[in-house]
């Protein structure tokens, strides 16, 4: 059982440094590329596969998280038809909630909304004081980089899932 801890630990500390990685690419572009949303995916599956065969809960480890993940999107994608959230926020926060289950997903979405509005009041904060410095805004100075919020939630919930399993 021990060598399973710390290889779902590694596979958490991984999707962290994904979650990262896609919190700076929104900062700096605006967008979230797939290709980081499905290597959570994939750290999902290699987690729940590892769960599987170490004789852990299939509904536990595979079956409500896909659950819970599904509904994120399901919900997302209804929030992304109205404009009112990006594709890759979606696909992002869908790849997360994969890792909060049902234990974890209802305060996954209210930390990500909670940070979300942080978020985009520093950036209003931001555009702020550089309108009145005469800084120059990009064309996307007013897109509220939802990565930086979904990475929050989902560092919060990498690092409750490490505390689980170190106990």
């Amino acid at each position: 059982m021990q060598a399973t801890t710390a290889i779902q630990s590694g596979i958490l500390l991984a999707v962290a440094l994904v979650l990262i990685l896609a919190a700076i690419e929104d900062v700096r572009t605006r967008r979230i590329s797939n290709r980081l949303s499905i290597i959570i995916l994939a750290l999902f599956t290699a987690n729940a596969m590892t769960g599987i065969v170490s004789g852990q809960d299939i509904l536990a480890v595979a079956i409500w998280p896909l659950v819970v993940g599904i509904s994120v999107f399901a919900v997302g994608l209804a929030l992304f038809a109205a404009g009112l959230m990006g594709g890759g926020d979606v696909k992002l926060l869908a790849a997360v909630a994969l890792f909060a289950g049902p234990k974890l997903g209802l305060s996954l979405v209210l930390y990500v909304t909670a940070l979300g509005g942080l978020v985009a009041l520093a950036l209003l904060l931001w555009n702020r004081v550089r309108s009145n410095t005469g800084l120059n805004a990009g064309p996307n100075a007013n897109k509220v980089p939802y990565g930086v919020a979904i990475a929050g939630g989902g560092l919060w919930v990498c690092f409750t899932q490490i505390s689980v399993l170190s106990n």
